[in-house]
């Protein structure tokens, strides 16, 4: 659904078409797993940067600070995709789509050190890509 708005400025006026839509079953569901995700990776690099020793026999990674900032930003960005997508915006889709694109192919990444954790990272991602993609306007392939 396409919502074009009229505006008038100085005696002039102009059309502007909004990128909101009615989220769908498929974007509410990526959504929450985005929010959920995200919420996880958020918590995780702030306990990477406060209390860095809770992970010290889980994580090989020697950089905490690094780790800490970078699991906090992608943590935050998981967290705006998923409310910009839940609240119909097509940019949130966009964001969550090069989000989950990446993490599968990091995901994948991990298949020989992890299989098992691997394997679901990847089809939730994966879950989540066809959600925001094919899933976000099923009218239209039909």
């Amino acid at each position: 659904v396409r919502i074009m708005a009229t505006m008038t400025a100085h005696g002039a006026s102009e059309t502007r078409e909004s990128t909101r839509v009615h989220p769908t079953g498929w974007v509410v569901f990526a959504s929450i797993l985005l929010i959920i995700g995200g919420a996880i990776n958020f918590v995780n690099g702030f306990t990477l940067l406060e209390h860095h020793s809770y992970f010290h026999n889980q994580i090989v990674y020697t950089n905490w600070t690094f780790w800490g900032w970078a699991f906090l930003i992608w943590g935050g960005l998981q967290l705006l995709a998923g409310i910009l997508a839940w609240s119909g915006s097509t940019t949130g889709n966009m964001i969550g789509v090069g989000l989950c694109s990446f993490a599968a192919i990091l995901w994948f990444f991990m298949i020989f050190a992890a299989p098992w954790s691997a394997f679901v990272g990847v089809a939730l991602n994966l879950g989540v890509l066809f959600a925001l993609t094919a899933g976000a306007r099923p009218e239209e392939y039909y």
